[in-house]
């Protein structure tokens, strides 16, 4: 209509057909700018959560290992013991005593962690013979008295440990409790983890877990960005997080009856835009290589809809008003357009930094570090910088070992990085010192970074394991003194002695006990008489500050130092002395003494040199006559001699 009222002679014609043709460039520009911006936006934005959802399985499955690991671990803390292996070889005559201390281990442990339902041991015959109970999950630990305690041997778990191979852990079905015959209710989800134990291939009974499996479960389908869900390889549901429809009716479909399970969202149902825009994917990890116990258990991750809606709505909105806007004002905009600004990718931006804020939500719950080939750390996450007491300003570009104790051995290091140099991964325990002095015990698992075939850096996940070396330390300290005790003497005096051999050191051997400590107790009371052997305790471990010293406590008031750190048998005699010396300047009352009014030690000294043909009864034989010689010369003296 209006170009037949312009004359094509008029300027004004050519004119209104520039303007069409600018609004129509203009129109085509914009619209395509527009939404193939959007698209390769929304692309990328799901490719973040492709690789979100690859991190999130990763770190379930991480979470997972590190939970049942802990409770095989927790097994094999008391099946290390000496006790338990008495117990086990049916030592009658010290059988109620080792029961008593596995019990007491089994108590520890079970306070350590309050997931644990139940700790037991049964017997070859079925009979529950240690049996530590706990109500529910955090609550107080118990132990069952002996007429409460039950025969299982009808049970299957006891039948089917007893089929496992020698040494290998036994997993239940994660399944839920029943009492009298019925699901308990609200339902309590259960896992068993067992290991049958033998004597010279006789079967003698199992040490059987029960784990509270709920928050376990909670904390591995937990997520924002997904709905996570644990299936068995029949397709029922354990558990889930799935939250567009009622929980309940979405786990434990395999024990529990559900009328609908089927959920959606119903809102977006009808949309066509929205379901062309939003694809829904499923990702899955296996986790059946963890919890062996044939159900073919794996997680199943799928894309929250609705989260991506909400992330991208305004996008959609965003593109639909600007095409209006555009037709709209299409004349402004054709004079316009060469300047026109694509300020939909600023925005789209901004919805990219809000994903990836979410995403740092695991970096929170992953130790982990990032360094050069030097050890100087480039990255840490969130929960490292919790472990270690540092900000992540204070460790970026400070060296690993600002972390390292001067405990630990340096071969240990030195074989570390004769490893991951080679390109290989590298596993080991090591102690590592907190910001503010405090040790802590760590599994350290490091992986090399390779570029173009070259080791450019180091990535490290680390699982903090303080609570498991606190438990076995339990098991190697004498409780008055917090001396090793005599079972840590057997296993270290060895291995002391052959390494010390094997490197062509000396082997220091001292035994002293404190003189007329019988006469100290009688006038003072057993009370002063501990609290003596406490302060001649922590006098002589600070003389003992080398790796290779050690004291024991293996007698009422006998002790045994070994060290293998000297060059010369004089250096050794004076070592001996200034722990003789300090002893006694501690200035401890002994009136009844007969050879000094302070408590004194009597010590014999024997220095094994490399080219010594005494086997180890025999040093231990000499030592103890070099101690008898000391106390019958008058005491309160050191009585030294080389082999």
């Amino acid at each position: 209509m209006r170009l037949k009222l312009i004359p094509k002679t008029s300027k004004y014609y050519y004119r209104f057909i520039l303007i069409l043709l600018f609004v129509f460039v203009g129109f085509i520009i914009s619209a395509v700018s527009i939404f193939v911006s959007g698209y390769y936006q929304l692309n990328a934005m799901h490719k973040e959560f492709d690789t979100s959802a690859k991190n999130t399985l990763f770190y379930k499955k991480e979470f997972l290992r590190s939970q049942t690991d802990n409770f095989k671990n927790y097994l094999a803390a008391v099946e290390q013991t000496s006790e338990f292996e008495a117990f086990i070889r049916n030592d009658l005559k010290s059988r109620n005593q080792t029961k008593d201390h596995i019990a007491s281990i089994m108590m520890a442990i079970t306070h350590s962690n309050p997931s644990i339902m139940q700790f037991r041991f049964i017997d070859n015959n079925g009979d529950e013979t240690i049996r530590i109970d706990r109500d529910s999950s955090g609550g107080a630990p118990y132990n069952i008295d002996k007429k409460s305690l039950q025969n299982k041997a009808d049970r299957y778990y006891f039948q089917e440990t007893k089929d496992v191979a020698k040494g290998r852990a036994w997993f239940s079905n994660v399944d839920l409790s029943i009492e009298d015959g019925k699901i308990v209710q609200p339902v309590v989800p259960m896992l068993r983890v067992a290991k049958a134990y033998y004597d010279n291939d006789r079967f003698k009974g199992i040490l059987i877990i029960n784990i509270f499996m709920k928050k376990i479960l909670e904390e591995a389908t937990a997520s924002e960005l997904f709905n996570l869900a644990i299936f068995d390889k029949d397709s029922y549901i354990l558990c889930s997080n799935h939250d567009g429809c009622d929980k309940n009716s979405k786990t434990w479909t395999k024990y529990l009856e559900h009328i609908n399970i089927n959920c959606s969202l119903d809102e977006y149902k009808n949309n066509t835009l929205l379901k062309l825009l939003f694809r829904t994917k499923q990702s899955s990890i296996e986790i059946s290589d963890i919890i062996e116990n044939g159900e073919g258990l794996k997680i199943v991750l799928e894309e929250k809809r609705q989260k991506l809606i909400e992330h991208t709505k305004d996008i959609i909105d965003y593109v639909l008003v600007m095409g209006i806007i555009v037709f709209t004002i299409s004349f402004p905009l054709a004079i316009m357009l060469s300047s026109y600004p694509l300020r939909l990718h600023e925005k789209l931006e901004k919805f990219k930094n809000n994903l990836v804020n979410k995403i740092d939500i695991i970096d929170k719950f992953v130790c982990m570090s990032r360094t050069d080939i030097d050890g100087n750390i480039i990255e840490v996450s969130t929960a490292f910088t919790k472990l270690t007491g540092y900000t992540k300003d204070e460790l970026v570009g400070k060296n690993h070992r600002i972390l390292k104790s001067k405990e630990t051995p340096a071969s240990l290091h030195q074989n570390m990085w004769r490893t991951i140099l080679h390109g290989k991964n590298w596993t080991g325990i090591l102690k590592n010192i907190r910001k503010n002095g405090d040790e802590y015990w760590i599994r350290n698992n490091i992986t090399p970074i390779i570029e173009n075939e070259k080791i450019t850096g180091f990535t490290s996940i680390i699982e903090n394991i303080t609570s498991q070396k606190l438990i076995e330390e339990i098991s190697i300290k004498d409780e008055l003194t917090q001396a090793y005790n005599r079972r840590f003497f057997n296993q270290m005096f060895h291995k002391e002695l052959r390494r010390a051999r094997r490197n062509g050191k000396m082997f220091c051997v001292a035994m002293f006990d404190i003189d007329y400590f019988k006469k100290y107790n009688d006038t003072y009371g057993h009370i002063k008489g501990d609290e003596a052997l406490q302060k001649v305790v922590a006098q002589v471990s600070l003389k003992l500050q080398r790796p290779s010293d050690y004291l024991f406590r293996i007698g009422g008031e006998e002790f045994i130092v070994i060290y293998s750190d000297e060059q010369s048998f004089d250096e050794a005699k004076m070592f001996s002395s200034e722990i003789l010396m300090s002893v006694k300047n501690l200035n401890i009352e002994h009136t009844s003494s007969l050879n000094d009014d302070v408590l004194t030690i009597s010590l014999g000294l024997l220095n094994v040199t490399p080219d010594c043909k005494m086997d180890e009864s025999a040093i231990l034989k000499r030592v103890d006559e070099l101690l008898y010689i000391a106390k019958e010369a008058g005491r309160n003296q050191l009585v030294s001699e080389e082999c």
